[in-house]
């Protein structure tokens, strides 16, 4: 299955796409993640995470900004995972976004 969404706000891009197979979930983020964008997110993910999954990978090579929001989805994705003994992964962060998540309590 997958879920795609796109979103155009003061000119700026944001769009995600959610790809679930055999227990293994893939959600692609580009441009900006804010509240908007994270409660979208939260929606359609949350729903897919709750059912029995092995892994979860968080491609962020293409994301431009991500606010607290957004630093709390990642938080609670992975929070979800660890009480599921399942894995995460965060592929493709750039520096500034990877010390962000560092201070956030993120593991990558």
């Amino acid at each position: 299955m997958t879920i795609s969404f796109g979103n155009s706000k003061g000119g700026l891009l944001m769009c995600y796409e959610i790809k679930n197979s055999d227990q293994h979930i893939d959600v692609l983020l580009t441009g900006i993640i804010s509240v908007q964008e994270a409660t979208s997110i939260r929606q359609k993910l949350f729903p897919l995470i709750q059912q029995r999954f092995h892994s979860l990978t968080f491609h962020l090579g293409t994301v431009t900004e991500l606010d607290s929001s957004g630093l709390g989805l990642l938080l609670a994705v992975q929070k979800i995972a660890m009480d599921c003994n399942a894995h995460v992964a965060f592929k493709d962060v750039n520096a500034q976004l990877k010390e962000r998540l560092n201070m956030a309590g993120i593991t990558l």
